[in-house]
């Protein structure tokens, strides 16, 4: 793996340097952004996936969903449609991509849209629908749109380490980039946060006085059968710990994933799949296979929510009839910081008040 982020390192600076052109190109100018007169909130990283954008969407849309009229717009990474199109009863994640398909099934009253060309979707919703709010999911470096409040995500585990161009590492645009972020958030950091490493960590980021920092956790909830044969084991008193385990995901980082699950289950047998992964058929009755061989009368398959969004196909669905599939919902929560002026609920919810 090291021989091979040294080998692609040349492309990686010539990467890095067509970023930092463009990126100079809309600060001077030539080529021009475009605000909205509808509010718009931006959640997006710096670096390929892993920073829970998703869950921080969902996080905002519990915010303000009782008060606004809300509408998200992603690219819908890996859907088989173009353009822009809107979800509704009928819409698969096929169509509309796996993270908006699951904003869709949580929250009827919030429109899902999804677009390749940003401006163009937002456009047709101020047209069509009429949001107060849009939510951008993934915006951050498509700057032809200008979010009215950008927020950055930056994982915990990668703070103070040395960082990558793609494709020798995860780095869409240099570190610099940090600076168009109006709210910073440190996701993915540890539930148990003293004040002390809240500074430790914020002197590293180094956040502009314009900057503020906030830390999110991941909560994660109880778990909830996906399938038939999961609802029967689930009628009865289930405790976790009781079972045995196997865990499948196909996201960009599945380690804290694994790490819940070690202490809450009685062993944890881990099959991994690449981000955003097309499940297919052989998948399944690969996982289905793994399951049988585990050697136990308690055992149980677990995946994501984001997973299961991608395994309500029928191709894919009745493999898994005869095997106790659950998924594992996740929330996000903050920490207070002992900095804090405003907390991130007050910071978002001044912004949606303002005239």
């Amino acid at each position: 793996m090291f021989f091979l982020r040294v080998i692609l390192l040349p492309i990686a600076f010539l990467y890095g340097v067509v970023t930092k052109v463009r990126n100079l190109l809309f600060d001077i100018g030539l080529f021009k952004s475009k605000e909205f007169s509808t509010k718009s909130i931006s959640v997006g990283n710096i670096t390929v996936g892993g920073t829970g954008k998703s869950p921080h969407i969902e996080y905002l849309i519990n915010l303000l969903k009782s008060d606004y009229k809300l509408a998200t717009l992603s690219r819908g990474y890996k859907r088989k449609t173009k353009g822009y199109f809107v979800a509704d009863h009928k819409s698969t994640y096929l169509e509309i991509g796996d993270e908006p398909m699951q904003f869709h099934s949580k929250f009827n009253e919030v429109t899902v849209a999804v677009d390749e060309n940003r401006r163009r979707g937002f456009e047709k919703l101020e047209k069509d629908i009429q949001p107060e709010i849009v939510l951008l999911d993934d915006c951050y470096q498509h700057r032809w749109v200008k979010a009215q409040i950008n927020i950055l995500l930056l994982d915990y585990s990668t703070i103070g380490k040395k960082q990558f161009m793609l494709p020798s590492g995860e780095l869409r645009e240099w570190k610099s980039g940090k600076r168009r972020a109006d709210l910073i958030v440190v996701t993915k950091s540890p539930k148990l946060h003293s004040p002390i490493e809240h500074r430790r960590i914020s002197s590293l980021v180094k956040p502009m006085k314009t900057q503020n920092i906030f830390f999110s956790y991941i909560d994660y909830k109880t778990i909830q059968p996906f399938n038939l044969k999961a609802q029967k084991i689930y009628r009865n008193e289930f405790e976790l710990n009781k079972f045995k385990t196997l865990v499948f995901a196909g996201i960009a980082k599945i380690t804290p994933l694994i790490d819940y699950l070690k202490q809450e289950s009685k062993e944890v047998i881990v099959t991994k799949f690449k981000d955003h992964h097309n499940f297919k058929p052989v998948d399944m009755v690969r996982i289905v296979q793994q399951f049988k061989d585990i050697i136990s009368q308690n055992k149980i398959v677990i995946t994501t929510e984001k997973d299961a969004m991608r395994l309500k196909d029928e191709r894919l669905y009745p493999l898994l009839e005869e095997i106790p599939v659950f998924f594992l919902p996740i929330e996000i929560k903050f920490h207070k910081g002992p900095d804090e002026e405003k907390s991130f609920d007050q910071t978002i919810l001044e912004y949606a008040q303002s005239n």
